[in-house]
């Protein structure tokens, strides 16, 4: 399981971004996308990010609000049934 975090831009992955997804393979991984912004949207950006992986089990993501809680976060990880996070 891989959670794979961006700063977004209108709704799209901020351009850097691009070229990591390009360059790394996501074979046999869960990849769950969020972002954070003050005020866009997550658009398609988890979209456009797995057709530019090519590889990987990219799931539904997620762009958290601007002061979301530490509670809000763990929430949402366990409403996604993962069983631990690391640090």
């Amino acid at each position: 399981m891989a959670t794979f975090y961006y700063p977004i831009w209108w709704g799209i992955a901020a351009w850097p971004v691009d070229g990591f997804v390009e360059a790394n393979d996501f074979t046999g991984k869960a990849v769950i996308p969020f972002c954070t912004a003050a005020s866009s949207g997550i658009g398609d950006s988890g979209n456009l990010l797995e057709e530019m992986a090519g590889t990987g089990n990219w799931l539904e993501g997620k762009r958290l609000d601007r002061g979301i809680s530490e509670d809000e976060v763990k929430d949402w990880i366990s409403d996604l049934g993962i069983s631990s996070v690391e640090n």
